[in-house]
């Protein structure tokens, strides 16, 4: 008996109460792009494993001989852009390639530290190589397994396009970087709730947009990645990668307003079909990992499309904007490389999987057959890779070898004029001889000030070339045509007042030839 308010109340007369246990929230499953069984959770230490191979595969390739091979066009571009102060750089960038703004400014800062040798020079795209590499594996270990990751570390380190990215003061390989990085960063925002993850995702496409305004096209695969994570998360995706174009968007109109990137037609038949060779460094590596990534098409399924949609929609796109803007350059391409070998290493590993054999023995036969596989297409790229080195070039002026020529018989006071690609000449030459700063003789306004490669060529040559006795013509015009690119009043007033007194040919085209005024005869 019980007393309550005054009432004494029998056991009888009350309804027992049980405490009925909730349903436990059920746990939130980490995303998964791939689809069957996955693989058991691995010790720090593997993965660390996996992630530096391919990585010091990559640095060990990419350091190989990274001097041996002479400063191209290209990269001498560059190497004039880190040369300038800040203003003058803000020109350049304001006249032609804007969208290399982010490089341009990382090297500058790099060769103040580290100076302007050509292994200087290159050191950042090896690096970026390297890491790029590592992230591979921690990318296709995210989206499906530790051997599909490593496989397509390897697979991307041994293709001698990554070596020749590489080994090129270019922004190529801090594109393929960042491109996979924010690949990276899309799963890490996905993988944990809220919105407090997307912040680096949506920089990430930024500096990849800014870094290399074709890339910002792989938003569409990543697209494809939301959809196949996290279905009801799409629209919080659409929101912040909105933030990123806007600016993008911005940089292109300015693009398209430079002469480097000014609508000239669509690229040729032929542009396009030696554009497999390009990108991947010839036709029989871009035929070997191609098949391996149709088989990671094929079995990859929707992982296996948004791969696909990566390594096949910038291109595409880029083709289609030609009328509009012209970004279509082969070379710079190479960022496709990394989903290229992602999508070769997820059909290899799914084939091992597939293969008869012991339920434990699984993971092994993936590595087996990944392995062979990474050698295959290794051994398929290993004739390339002294064209790598060659000097010269093949089919690039020898300017290495011109100006060595010259520095031997060079004389206080010479004056030096360029005929044929001045644009490419020029700051090929002034790399070759920036321990003298060259006096050229047939411009008007310094291309630092006037914000140009060239500067602002002289049009009364008889004042801006007063004084000079003797100068040096570099030029790659054809014998037929020897002054072609110069101004018809700059090479007449050379034949006029100057004669020819030595003249040698270099590979590739380049010719230097020395003239003295006729009173110096």
């Amino acid at each position: 008996m019980s007393r309550r308010d005054g009432y004494l109340l029998d056991p009888s007369d009350t309804i027992p109460i049980k405490v009925i246990p909730q349903p436990r929230a059920p746990e939130r499953a980490a995303p998964s792009g791939g689809d069957g069984p996955q693989e058991p959770p691995r010790r720090s230490g593997a993965v660390a494993a996996a992630v530096f191979v391919p990585a010091l595969v990559a640095l060990g390739l990419g350091m190989f001989r990274l001097a041996d091979a002479p400063v191209r066009q290209e990269e001498s571009a560059a190497w004039w852009a880190a040369r300038l102060t800040w203003g003058e750089l803000g020109r350049l960038l304001n006249t032609t390639d804007v969208g290399f703004a982010p490089y341009y400014a990382l090297l500058k800062l790099w060769v103040l530290v580290l100076g302007d040798s050509p292994a200087a020079l290159r050191l950042p795209s090896v690096l970026a190589v390297a890491v790029t590499a590592g992230l591979l594996v921690l990318l296709g270990r995210r989206l499906a397994d530790t051997p599909t990751g490593l496989v397509a570390g390897l697979l991307y380190a041994v293709l001698p396009a990554t070596t020749r990215t590489a080994q090129d003061a270019q922004p190529w390989g801090l594109a393929a970087l960042v491109t996979v990085a924010t690949a990276l960063l899309l799963y890490r925002a996905l993988d944990h709730e809220g919105s407090d993850r997307w912040g680096g995702y949506t920089l990430g496409v930024l500096v990849t947009g800014l870094v290399q305004l074709v890339a910002s096209a792989v938003v569409a695969a990543h697209l494809l990645i939301v959809r196949a994570t996290d279905r009801q998360r799409a629209g919080a995706w659409g929101a912040v990668t909105m933030v990123p174009f806007f600016v993008l968007a911005g940089v292109a109109m300015l693009a398209a307003g430079q002469p480097a990137h000014r609508a000239t037609g669509r690229p040729s038949p032929g542009e396009l079909r030696e554009l497999p060779a390009v990108v991947f460094g010839s036709d029989q590596v871009a035929v070997a990992l191609g098949v391996l990534a149709l088989l990671g098409l094929v079995l990859g399924r929707l992982p296996g499309v948004g791969l696909a949609v990566w390594a096949l929609l910038p291109p595409a796109l880029t083709y289609a904007l030609t009328p509009r803007i012209d970004l279509f350059e082969p070379a710079s391409f190479v960022f496709l490389l990394p989903a290229t070998a992602l999508l070769a290493a997820l059909g290899v590993c799914r084939l091992g999987r597939l293969l008869p054999g012991r339920g434990d023995g699984r993971t092994r036969r993936q590595y087996t057959v990944g392995l062979v596989a990474a050698v295959a297409v290794g051994a398929v790229g290993l004739r390339l890779f002294p064209g790598l080195y060659a000097v010269p070039q093949d089919g690039r002026p020898d300017l290495r070898a011109a100006v060595a020529y010259v520095e031997k018989l060079r004389e206080p006071g010479d004056g030096f004029v360029y005929g044929g690609d001045q644009a490419a000449v020029m700051p090929a030459a002034a790399y070759q001889l920036r321990r003298h700063s060259p006096w050229n003789a047939f411009v008007a306004v310094s291309p630092q000030r006037d914000g140009t490669y060239t500067g602002e060529a002289c049009t009364a040559p008889v004042v801006c070339a007063k004084g000079a006795e003797r100068i040096w013509l570099l030029s790659t015009a054809p014998a037929a045509d020897p002054y072609a690119g110069m101004a018809d009043v700059q090479w007449k007033y050379l034949r006029s007042a100057f004669v020819p007194q030595r003249s040698r040919e270099f590979p590739g085209g380049l010719r230097v030839t020395l003239y003295s005024t006729k009173a110096g005869r």
